[in-house]
């Protein structure tokens, strides 16, 4: 038995607004005089090569093909580490991620029991080197790009032997496939040699085509590429990756370290896992340490072409399961309805006052094991998930629920005589918790937001009259909740993208050009922040200070 039961659902919260950032004269002229230096310029102008809009798609291809579920990015993880020596050109010393998922100084290694698969390299900065340099317990400051490499589906780590995902190629004429089967029908698909490496070949030339939007793509031979990741986040995460051996490559130097990642555990349970170890982030505290001293974040989880997101959702995840004695007369389907039931009645305080921030809660899935011989089903489970931007709120409506899931444990019990811990009595088991801390702006003028706001206005790609405030639940929960200056922002550009989370999803690319300026936006973006050595010997300044914030001393494990 498996029976979705969704008692509200949870929506992003109301009275958002749009706002025009006020840019300081320094953002504006460091942003000119970084755009202006001979290998930014020379980045940029290789950026809008054929060749480097090519090899940014076929890493796309090569890297979403590595079947990648949360929490079980290893392998994905494991080609990105080896690619950064072996084609990006970088030292193993700048490498600052392990493949058994340490990560040398960060505040948490471990979360929900589980290694945490980031990886990270350094573009190595210069202030460290100069007098008085300051850090926090001998972590110097940086600034960190990253978009998360774990996908959805399939959800399970496959065997070695089978750890790739064929890449479908359909008409974008033809009708979206309905069924696995007709997937798995699909003659046509992108093929690889033995190192992993896309092979050009006439499949794939005829395939590769650029459009404008889905209509183009249909009235003009465009092709879905149908794979899970596609578009969330592969798409953003190549574009992360080439902004990495953009640097390298022209000897970006900036003033303070630029870390360049892919993350782990974005999607569904993973949690945030990623940037939980990069900020050291302790959901059993609600608090992080930063001990990395990170100082400005800049993400890209985003699908959506020109956005940037300033404002995040928090949420709270339980899953919890009731499992009956084999001798025992309480059911375990009826402490789930009895805590169902329970929960249906609690009043959030923006259904008391929807003035302030939209609070919700969903009873998403309701599933019970097939029964037994005696007719029953031995264990059942809820999942409850509580949404809001307000920490205060979301805090409020976790202390109304959760509570009901012990009572309708008792309750069941006590109808038949037991109590908790009784031979025969029901049990109660937290399967999984899920934190994403809620963040909303404070200063709607810091650091990064300018950063973003002028990189834009500068090239002329994504501009908009104002800046939404609208919330998302993203990997920058972590660092906004702590007050880290961040942005979530879209780089990756398709002409058109559909079925993210699915076994279908498909893709159509899209405006290579666009895409490489937003690629440039992006690297312009995190130099602002972290500062920059000209190439005629001058240092343009960091936009933010040495420091970065934490909300406890407390090291992790």
């Amino acid at each position: 038995m498996r029976t979705p039961i969704s008692l509200a659902i949870a929506l992003l919260p109301a009275m958002a607004f749009a706002f025009v950032p006020t840019v300081d004269q320094k953002t504006v002229d460091a942003a000119a005089a970084i755009h202006a230096d001979r290998a930014m310029k020379a980045l940029l102008a290789d950026l809008e090569t054929p060749e480097a809009k090519d090899a940014r798609f076929a890493t796309h291809m090569e890297i979403v093909r590595i079947i990648s579920p949360s929490r079980y990015e290893l392998r994905r993880q494991a080609e990105i580490t080896r690619r950064l020596t072996a084609d990006w050109g970088f030292d193993a010393k700048d490498i600052m991620s392990r493949t058994d998922g340490h990560l040398p100084g960060a505040g948490v290694q471990t979360v929900d029991g589980l290694p945490v698969y980031n990886v990270c390299v350094r573009i190595p900065g210069t202030y460290s080197q100069t007098p008085g340099a300051k850090n926090y317990k001998g972590q110097f400051p940086k600034v960190l790009i990253e978009g998360h490499i774990d996908t959805v589906n399939p959800p399970d780590l496959p065997p070695e032997s089978k750890p790739y995902a064929p890449i479908k190629l359909a008409p974008a004429s033809d009708p979206v496939v309905k069924t696995r089967d007709e997937l798995a029908a699909i003659k046509d698909e992108l093929h690889f040699n033995d190192k992993g490496y896309l092979i050009k070949d006439e499949t794939f030339q005829k395939a590769y085509k650029r459009f404008a939007s889905l209509d183009d793509a249909q009235k003009n031979g465009g092709t879905r590429f149908y794979v899970p990741g596609y578009s969330d986040a592969m798409v953003n995460t190549a574009a992360v990756l080439q902004a990495a051996q953009m640097m390298k490559k022209h000897r970006i130097r900036p003033v303070y370290d630029v870390w360049v990642c892919g993350t782990a555990g974005e999607e569904g349970k993973g949690n945030i896992a990623g940037m939980k170890q990069l900020y050291g982030y302790s959901q059993e505290t609600g608090k992080a340490n930063n001990a990395l001293n990170i100082v400005a974040n800049v993400s890209v989880d985003s699908t959506s072409p020109g956005s940037a997101t300033i404002n995040y959702v928090g949420s709270y995840r339980f899953e919890i399961k009731y499992r009956e004695s084999p001798d025992g007369k309480p059911s375990a389907l009826q402490a789930m309805a009895r805590a169902i039931e329970e929960i249906a009645k609690v009043k959030t305080a923006y259904d008391k006052n929807p003035k302030v921030d939209r609070t919700t809660y969903t009873v998403g899935v309701a599933r019970c094991t097939p029964a037994g011989a005696n007719g029953r089903s031995q264990e059942c489970s809820l999942s409850v998930d509580m949404r809001s931007l307000d920490k205060k709120l979301l805090t409020e409506t976790r202390a109304m629920i959760e509570p009901q899931f012990k009572a309708a444990l008792d309750a069941e019990n006590a109808a038949h005589g037991l109590k908790t811990g009784d031979k025969g009595a029901l049990t109660m088991d937290v399967v999984w918790f899920g934190d994403r801390p809620a963040a909303k702006r404070e200063n709607l003028n810091d650091p990064i937001i300018q950063a973003h706001w002028t990189a834009t206005k500068l090239l002329g790609i994504d501009e908009r009259k104002e800046l939404s405030t609208d919330a998302q639940s993203l990997n920058d929960n972590v660092p906004a909740a702590i007050g880290i200056p961040t942005i979530n922002v879209n780089v990756g550009t398709n002409a058109a993208s559909r079925g993210g989370h699915t076994w279908y999803e498909w893709g159509i690319p899209g405006d290579a050009d666009a895409e490489s300026l937003r690629v440039y936006r992006l690297i312009l973006t995190g130099l602002l922040a972290a500062g920059f050595n000209t190439s005629d010997g001058k240092t343009i300044e960091p936009l933010v200070g040495p420091e970065g914030p934490r909300t406890t001393e407390e090291m992790y494990k």
